[in-house]
């Protein structure tokens, strides 16, 4: 990684702040560095000493006669600026600031924050913290760093990376990994973030060899894109991101114009980006334990059928139910599978799967059945992955299983799992057999399947990024049409459906009728709508703004004097351009679609169910714009909602593949027009066995956004 090389894994390291008090931050890390073996040079900095631990102290930074790749700030808030300005007289490359003190104690920090970082970028130095434990490089004996990370147990070094915005819970993170025997490479802490924030060292463990998988907690992230853009690139990369969002039920505090950004939480942005991303969304410890071990062998599934084998029905059970809610599938096995099953699974036990081999299975005398057995499943095509359930098998028929299963599975690329509920501390000889051979062991059958439904989806992203098409598509706008976004116009709903229907949105046929002037009717297809045009007048209905089901001209005609008479008494200041009149749908079902411009994100499309259903059922999906097709059948499919689209109850299938290519589009929209536009509102988007047509919309461009219209 040769980009942060020489921070993570520095030459030599200054340490300012060092005195007799064992507790002081710059203490304990010099105290880390010598204890844990590091063999670059250390340079304790105090004018109070002549030396420290053995070492010679220097009274300054600048005082240090040779190259300094890292300095180390353990000195109170105040007297940081004075070291990061000695630092920069030097050309010190990196600086990690433990101090806390800044922008998180309020005005007077954050302006101490300000200049800290003023004096890094004129000097080109770069910076993690302030207000952080620092950072571990395991297998380099680095600890620049102080608190619990300096402390027993020690990590051992390994192929998985680190990187926290808190380094207190983020080492619990990697207390728990240690205690399951998985090794670390880096682990670092970022605190404020005032410069290298998480993304950018994730972006940077990337491109390190020695990083096989990367594990991070944060609670907020500057630059979405940045993250959506380093996920896809870990993604491509084979590098699995295991991500612990913090925070996760504050609400994104906007001002909202349209239904679209008042049903829509932070959150929700996060999700879509994992699954844009194929980043693991971890919510307890466990999780970071279990998916790291599977991931630990290198093996995707091929499908999402599973087998299930060994000596618990009701184990068997769990794990199918497990798997289920994550997309996981008993699959049937062959007749073939089931043949060579025939003569090794006793006459009482099951060959069907799951696979019962029933009780006391596992033992020295069925060793050679168990072995065909495995290798019967996993030959079968039908079977992605594997889980083998010893429950409760005792400490010698789980060694003898741990034997068979870790020599078979290292000749297939088929994942495989194991359950066992077994005390670690009586089952060590299985447990360190299958940690050498790294087949993920697990104490619930649910969190075997859990395990395993990751790895099947990490694999379906990978395969979906694989076939993305590259580059973002964008949509060219007429030059007027983009000027009054610009000009932060308001559209009225005859723009905003103008614009949409060129944007490749379908939308409704609509006639405008100027004040004063005669609708050609003849054409018109009855039953119809009629709707008041106004850019001061969003929703329409509030001011009587809307009459529907219209049956005639002269019903149309005589809407059309109602509406001015109520908006004319209503809202008596707004501007009305005319009305329009729009033939009716009368058939679909009724969906709500829109973007929203996040200031972290960027532009992220909503689709749910609409109408009475769209703000007490919340049944929506996001994704980050812009997106293919293939991406918009996604969000479709994963609402409660979809089945009623293939035709339930003896209703008409429908045209499921229309909508999501208006999705798609509105996506590309709002993409191009992201400089312009703050929201985009299609409510309602009907959806029917003839396609899918937009029947009304709003855009919102930025300068329009939040002004109370919600």
């Amino acid at each position: 990684m040769s980009k942060f090389k020489f921070l993570l894994e520095p030459r030599s390291i200054a340490v300012v702040g060092v005195s007799d008090d064992a507790a002081r931050p710059g203490s304990q890390a010099v105290r880390a560095l010598m204890r844990n073996g590091y063999q670059g040079r250390i340079f304790p900095v105090n004018p109070k000493y002549q030396e420290f631990q053995g070492l010679k102290c220097y009274p300054s930074v600048e005082a240090i006669d040779e190259d300094v790749d890292l300095v180390v700030i353990g000195v109170p808030a105040k007297g940081v600026i004075p070291v990061m300005r000695e630092c920069a007289a030097k050309s010190v490359p990196y600086v990690t600031v433990f101090s806390g003190g800044f922008r998180e104690s309020g005005p007077e920090g954050a302006e101490r924050e300000q200049e800290l970082m003023t004096i890094a970028r004129e000097a080109g130095m770069r910076v993690i913290g302030p207000n952080c434990l620092g950072f571990a490089s395991i297998p380099a004996n680095v600890y620049a760093a102080f608190g619990s990370i300096t402390r027993d147990p020690k990590l051992e070094p390994g192929n998985v990376s680190l990187v926290t915005q808190s380094g207190g819970f983020g080492y619990s993170i990697a207390l728990a990994c240690a205690e399951a025997k998985i090794g670390f490479r880096h682990v670092v802490a970022t605190g404020n973030e005032s410069d290298i924030d998480t993304v950018e060292m994730i972006d940077a463990l990337i491109d390190d060899p020695e990083t096989a998988c990367i594990v991070s907690y944060i609670e907020g992230t500057r630059d979405g894109r940045a993250l959506l853009r380093v996920g896809r690139r870990a993604l491509a990369a084979g590098k699995p991101i295991l991500l612990w969002k913090g925070g996760v039920t504050e609400q994104g505090a906007r001002a909202a114009a349209s239904h679209t950004a008042s049903m829509t939480g932070s959150y929700d942005f996060y999700r879509a980006l994992y699954k844009q991303t194929g980043i693991v969304e971890i919510a307890e410890l466990h999780e970071v334990v279990d998916y790291l071990k599977a991931f630990a062998p290198g093996k995707l599934p091929e499908s999402n059928g599973v087998a299930v084998m060994g000596v618990s029905g009701g184990s068997a059970i769990v794990f199918a139910d497990a798997g289920e809610r994550r997309g996981l599938s008993l699959c049937t096995l062959t007749e073939a599978t089931q043949e060579r099953l025939g003569p090794v699974v006793p006459s009482i036990g099951a060959l069907h799967n799951p696979i019962d081999l029933t009780a006391g299975y596992f033992s020295e005398q069925n060793k050679e059945k168990l072995e065909i057995a495995l290798r019967a499943v996993l030959d079968d095509a039908r079977v992605g992955a594997l889980c083998v359930n010893l429950a409760t098998t005792g400490p010698g028929g789980s060694a003898v299983a741990a034997e068979v299963i870790a020599r078979v599975s290292g000749q297939y690329t088929k994942p495989i799992a194991v359950f066992s509920s077994t005390p670690p501390a009586a089952n060590a000889a299985a447990l360190e057999i299958f940690s050498e051979a790294r087949v993920p062991v697990l104490p619930s059958p649910s969190r075997a399947a859990n395990a395993l439904a990751v790895l099947w989806a990490y694999r379906q992203a990978r395969a979906r990024i694989a076939d993305a098409p590259e580059g973002d598509a964008i949509v060219e706008l007429e030059a007027d049409v983009r000027a009054a976004l610009r000009a932060g116009r308001a559209l009225s709903e005859m723009e905003s459906k103008s614009v949409l229907a060129k944007a490749g949105v379908p939308v409704t046929r609509d006639l405008l009728v100027r004040n004063g002037g005669q609708a050609d009717l003849a054409s018109l297809s009855y039953p119809a709508v009629v709707k008041v045009v106004s850019r001061d007048i969003p929703h329409k209905s509030e001011v009587g703004g809307v009459k529907v089901n219209l049956a005639s001209a002269e019903e149309v005609a005589s809407a059309i004097e109602q509406i001015s008479e109520s908006v004319a008494r209503l809202a008596p200041m707004a501007t009305i351009d005319g009305m329009m009149i729009s033939e009716m749908v009368t058939e679909g079902f009724e969906l709500i679609a829109g973007v929203v411009n996040d200031v972290v994100f960027g532009p992220v499309v909503m689709v749910g169910a609409g109408g009475i259903y769209a703000e007490i059922l919340k049944d929506v999906s996001y994704r980050l714009a812009p997106f293919d097709e293939r991406t918009a059948l996604d969000m479709l499919d994963e609402l409660r909602c979809r089945p009623i689209f293939d035709g339930a109850r003896g209703g008409a299938v429908l045209d499921v593949a229309s909508a999501a290519r208006a999705l798609a589009a509105l996506s590309r929209f709002g993409w191009a027009v992201r400089k312009e536009v703050q929201e985009i509102d299609v409510n309602p988007l009907f959806l029917s066995a003839r396609g899918v047509v937009a029947a009304d919309a709003l855009v919102v461009p930025t300068a329009q956004a939040g002004r109370g219209e919600a």
